[in-house]
């Protein structure tokens, strides 16, 4: 299983044991003031850098490694993936800093769990992660919203939500200089064409 493509920028595999929490979006979001402009672009280039993942995956043949879990479903979204993500970071107005921590969360969980990414796994991800993310940057907890959102039930969101948050061993705290990574990365990222 080729490691490399489950990651969306190549870091040292692991949340140094340093960790220092990152637990409001006023102490990140004083790190990265952004314009709506930059915004948008690091939702594209979330968006393009989890396509093109999905897409080495497939050229890898690992498809065959995919699990069958709980955020597997047996049929791929109707809705793109930059569209579903659009959705949650408008409908929640989550703060920047919450989206791309999410994104540290997915890469932390598919390197430590061997996950491989697929269409038919990344929106439960997303909404999992994204979810884990608010309510601990920024300290919201209506799963009841959150589940009217993107379709589903409590019970079920509920259900991805603690999955998602045991896989990740408990552990929500990030490093300033790890997210700042992700944040140069996703804000200087060149867009396909």
């Amino acid at each position: 299983m080729d490691e490399s493509s489950s990651s969306i920028i190549n870091t040292d595999n692991s949340i140094s044991s340093k960790e220092t929490a990152i637990n409001t979006s006023q102490n990140i979001e004083n790190i990265n003031h952004v314009s709506p402009f930059v915004e948008k672009h690091i939702i594209k280039s979330i968006a393009q850098n989890l396509r093109d993942i999905i897409k080495e995956n497939i050229r890898n043949n690992q498809m065959k490694y995919v699990k069958h879990d709980i955020f597997y479903i047996n049929r791929s979204h109707s809705i793109s993936i930059e569209d579903f993500i659009n959705l949650i970071y408008k409908s929640t107005k989550m703060s920047i800093s919450t989206l791309i921590l999410s994104i540290i969360y997915i890469d932390k969980y598919c390197e430590s769990n061997k996950y491989i990414l697929s269409l038919k796994n990344v929106h439960r991800l997303l909404i999992a992660s994204c979810l884990l993310s608010i309510k601990f940057n920024e300290d919201s907890i209506s799963t009841k919203y959150y589940s009217k959102i993107v379709g589903t039930n409590d019970y079920d969101l509920n259900n991805l939500e603690l999955y998602f948050y045991i896989k990740l061993q408990f552990s929500l705290f990030v490093e300033d200089d790890y997210y700042q990574k992700y944040f140069d990365y996703l804000s200087k990222f060149e867009l396909d064409k």
